[in-house]
């Protein structure tokens, strides 16, 4: 009598034991400790940047014209253009056109696309900013293109060069519009702001009668 209440009481507590394992397993402690466990929909965090088709080299966190701490906080303004393009101009042969614009900070970022003519030649870039009323121009930094065949300013006779990164120091004092000219035969001067929407202007100056 004695050893069968001891079986039915071991009985008893192994049925409890297993009893209390089945309610934490059901209730999801098997998880792996550490692991999120995701909602099956979610939304975009509330302020997070859209996507856009025109990424910067420097300003997107990949290698490229390095950034101030400043500059890193400051907004973006980032717009690419389609055919028609807001300017277009020719360097010998080439015909070059600004495909896109950023401006962060104490930076402004054009990308410009380069059709070359029927010979290969070096594609110079005269481009320019006008920093005061007496004229004086900045230069971009580097001051030549490097195109990815040739490592240097020479392009392939019909070839297409898209994306090509112009950089220039902004004074953020000055007010914009900023002044340019694309320089060398052309000499063609435009003007380049922020738009409210979030995006850079490319403009020829309003002219008056």
């Amino acid at each position: 009598m004695k050893n069968t209440l001891i079986i039915l009481t071991t009985i008893a507590v192994l049925l409890g034991i297993t009893a209390i394992f089945m309610v934490f397993y059901n209730s999801g402690a098997h998880e792996t400790p550490g692991e999120l466990v995701l909602p099956s929909s979610s939304s975009a965090l509330p302020g997070a940047p859209s996507s856009t088709a025109f990424v910067v080299p420097g300003l997107d966190g990949t290698t490229g014209t390095s950034t101030s701490s400043t500059d890193i906080n400051a907004p973006s303004f980032i717009s690419s253009y389609s055919s028609p393009y807001p300017l277009q101009w020719n360097e010998g042969q080439a015909t070059l056109a600004i495909t896109g614009a950023t401006i962060k900070g104490s930076q402004l970022i054009f990308a410009v696309g380069v059709q070359m003519g029927n010979t290969q030649e070096c594609v110079p870039m005269n481009m320019r900013l006008i920093v005061d009323e007496s004229g004086s121009l900045a230069a971009p930094n580097p001051q030549q293109f490097t195109f990815p065949d040739s490592q240097s300013c020479n392009g392939t006779a019909n070839a297409t060069y898209d994306n090509q990164a112009v950089s220039f120091a902004i004074d953020q004092n000055l007010s914009a519009p900023y002044l340019f000219t694309t320089g060398g035969t052309s000499k063609i001067f435009f003007e380049v702001a922020t738009t409210t929407d979030g995006g850079v202007s490319v403009t020829l100056p309003a002219t008056t009668d």
